[in-house]
């Protein structure tokens, strides 16, 4: 009865008062500098190589992987069933972190250069785990290798090298060799788009201080 005897709805002039005050507040929040070209194209080119890797390296591991049980049992190995075992059990772990690893790195969090840098940073940290990862993987290969072998003295396996096994271990050095030269290589290529990062950071401050 008040309210109308005054000639206003108060309630109305509140929720326009609450209005007014988050326009003003929107007006005064800093405007996100737009994503430079550069960056943009540096991420969307990361994004198409990934994808690429990743249809290659799975596609590639599913050919070895069948082909490898399919070896493994048609030979005449006493323990053919515990060879193939292996293989997809050293198959479905590497496959496993290959997809976790790349969880959350397809996409920025937020359109903004922050979002994208920090986008472009977790690709690399991921990266040099997945490095990381390949080294502990072919070590952890070797031991399971060297144990068989070990167990085949004993004749509860059958020995995985042949004869004295030099030829494998040759093999097996060239593939180490190889495998070194490519980590240092990758290595580089890490550390050269980190000081890239960290250049686009320091432009990004520098416009935004501006």
């Amino acid at each position: 009865m008040n309210n109308r005897a005054g000639g206003g709805p108060s309630a109305d002039q509140n929720a326009e008062d609450g209005l007014q005050d988050l326009a003003n507040l929107w007006q005064q929040a800093p405007v996100a500098a737009p994503v430079p070209e550069a960056i943009r194209a540096h991420v969307g080119r990361q994004e198409r190589r990934m994808r690429w890797y990743a249809w290659f390296e799975w596609g590639t591991s599913l050919v070895v992987g069948v082909g490898g049980v399919y070896l493994v049992l048609r030979s005449e190995a006493g323990d053919a069933l515990w060879r193939a075992l292996l293989v997809v059990v050293l198959l479905a772990f590497a496959m496993a972190f290959s997809v976790v690893n790349r969880r959350g790195v397809w996409e920025p969090l937020e359109e903004s250069v922050r979002g994208y840098l920090d986008l472009a940073r977790l690709r690399l940290v991921r990266k040099r785990r997945m490095l990381i990862f390949a080294w502990l993987f072919f070590i952890a290969e070797l031991g399971i290798f060297a144990v068989w072998q070990w167990l085949s003295a004993y004749g509860w396996l059958e020995p995985v090298f042949a004869d004295s096994g030099r030829f494998a271990l040759t093999w097996i050095s060239v593939f180490s060799l190889a495998m070194g030269i490519w980590s240092f290589w990758y290595w580089r290529r890490i550390k050269s788009s980190e000081q890239q990062i960290a250049k686009w950071q320091q432009e990004n401050i520098a416009v935004t201080e501006n």
